[in-house]
C-alpha cells in the first residue's frame, strides 16, 4: 500500500454535525478501509519488544471538554494498582485544584499524602494526577515521580463554549429571548470576565493569563511550549482515536481504556448560524488555534502508527460494545443507574470519576502531623 498523508481541513460549513476542524471523511474512510483489509493486517508487526508501560502520568483535566471519562480510566487503572495521586485534602467531593496556585510546597500544604509509606506522610513521588489544575510542568516535576508522562484533551472551541454556556449557566445575567440571543450578547459584553469557564477556557487551564487571549505572540509561545512539555494531546472528537493512540504510545492494554458511554442529558444547547459561528471563531480565537494545531499533531502521530493503529481501533470498538453490554445490556448507561447499588464491582468501576474518587481518596487519606 502506498504512504497516504491525512490531510486536516477546517470544515466551514456551519451545520456540520461537529462544527470541528476535521480530517476529510472521504480520505479518511479511504484509509480505514485500505488499513483494516486483512491482507494488510497479516503482515502486520506487532508492537516493539522495548514498549515499556508508562503508569506516571499527569493529566491536565480541561474543562467540558468530555475530560472525566479519560480521568475515570486512570482513576480504575491507579486504583486497581495501589498508584498514588494528586489530591487535594480539603476537597473530598473531587479533589479539584482548579485554579488555585501551585507551587513546589503545595504538597506538603494542600495534598493528601503518597501510598505506601508506612507511619510516615510522604508528599514526593506521586505517580498520577487527574484533577482541575493549571498546567505548570516545571513545579509538576518536583512532587511527581522522575519520567512522569503528561498529556490533555482538548474540544473543538463551539462545541466546547456551547457546553460551558449550558452547564455553567453563563448566561443567567444576559439579556436575551433565545439562547442564541443570549450567547451572542454574553460574548459582546463584559460578563465573561466574571467566570474562568467561558472565554478559552482550554487554553486558561493549559496557562495562557486571561490579559493575554488577543495577545498572538503569547498565543503562539503558549503553543510552542506545549509542544515541548506535553507528551500527548488527546480530541474529544475522535475519542476512541485518542484512547488507542493512548494504549500504543504508553503501552497499556486496551482493557485498561475501557469506558462506558452515558447518555448526553444537558439542556438545549444554542442554535449555531453562521453568523454566530464566527463571533465564537472571534471571541474563542486562543482556543481555535490551539485546537487546531493540536488537531493536525494529533493525526500525524496516527499515521506514524501504521496499519496496527487501525486494527487496535477495531478491537477497543468491539471491546467497548462487550463492556456496555455486559454491565447494561445496552449502548448507554440506563438513567437510573446509581453506582455501587444496583449492578456489580466490576462495571461500577467502569461508571465514572466521582465513584473511583472517593474510594481514592478513603484509600490516601492519613492525617499528617505539618512541620
Amino acid at each position: 500500500m502506498q504512504n497516504q498523508t491525512l490531510h486536516v481541513v477546517y470544515m466551514k460549513s456551519w451545520n456540520d454535525e461537529d462544527y470541528v476542524s476535521n480530517i476529510s471523511r472521504q480520505n479518511v474512510t479511504s484509509i480505514r478501509s485500505e488499513l483494516l483489509n486483512a491482507s494488510v493486517l497479516q503482515n502486520e508487526m506487532p508492537r516493539p519488544a522495548t514498549c515499556t508501560r508508562q503508569e506516571n502520568v499527569v493529566y491536565i483535566k480541561t474543562h467540558k471538554t468530555g475530560s472525566t471519562t479519560i480521568q475515570s480510566i486512570l482513576y480504575r487503572y491507579g486504583f486497581a494498582r495501589n498508584l498514588s495521586f494528586v489530591v487535594r485534602k480539603t476537597n473530598p467531593h473531587n479533589g479539584h485544584i482548579r485554579y488555585m496556585k501551585v507551587t513546589k510546597d503545595s504538597p506538603r500544604k494542600m495534598f493528601l499524602p503518597l501510598l505506601g509509606a508506612g507511619d510516615e506522610c510522604s508528599f514526593r513521588g506521586y505517580n498520577m494526577s487527574a484533577i482541575h489544575v493549571v498546567h505548570n510542568r516545571s513545579v509538576f516535576e518536583t512532587f511527581m515521580n522522575p519520567g512522569t508522562k503528561y498529556i490533555t484533551i482538548l474540544r473543538n472551541p463551539v462545541t466546547q463554549l456551547l457546553s460551558a454556556f449550558v452547564f455553567f449557566n453563563l448566561g443567567k445575567r444576559t439579556i436575551g429571548n433565545t439562547s442564541e440571543i443570549k450567547l451572542s450578547n454574553y460574548m459582546k459584553g463584559s460578563s465573561w470576565k466574571r467566570s474562568p469557564y467561558g472565554r478559552n477556557s482550554q487554553s486558561k487551564d493549559l496557562g495562557l493569563a486571561r490579559d493575554d487571549f488577543e495577545n498572538e505572540s503569547q498565543i503562539e509561545n503558549l503553543i510552542n511550549r506545549l509542544n515541548k512539555e506535553l507528551d500527548l494531546v488527546l480530541i474529544h472528537e475522535y475519542f476512541e482515536e485518542s484512547v488507542v493512540l493512548f494504549s500504543r504510545e504508553f503501552c497499556w492494554n486496551l482493557e485498561d481504556l475501557a469506558y462506558t458511554v452515558q447518555n448526553n442529558r444537558s439542556k438545549q444547547k444554542p442554535a449555531i448560524s453562521p453568523k454566530l459561528l464566527e463571533k465564537i471563531r472571534i471571541f474563542n480565537h486562543a482556543d481555535f488555534r490551539l485546537y487546531d494545531h493540536f488537531n493536525k499533531t494529533f493525526w500525524k502521530r496516527v499515521e506514524e502508527q501504521g496499519p496496527g493503529f487501525w486494527r487496535d481501533l477495531r478491537e477497543f470498538k468491539k471491546l467497548q460494545n462487550e463492556t456496555m453490554y455486559r454491565c447494561f445490556k445496552t449502548s448507554n448507561i440506563p438513567e437510573g443507574y446509581v453506582p455501587g447499588t444496583n449492578i456489580s464491582n466490576y462495571c461500577d468501576r467502569y461508571y465514572g470519576g466521582l465513584f473511583l474518587f472517593k474510594n481514592i481518596y478513603k484509600k490516601q487519606k492519613k492525617n499528617c502531623t505539618q512541620t
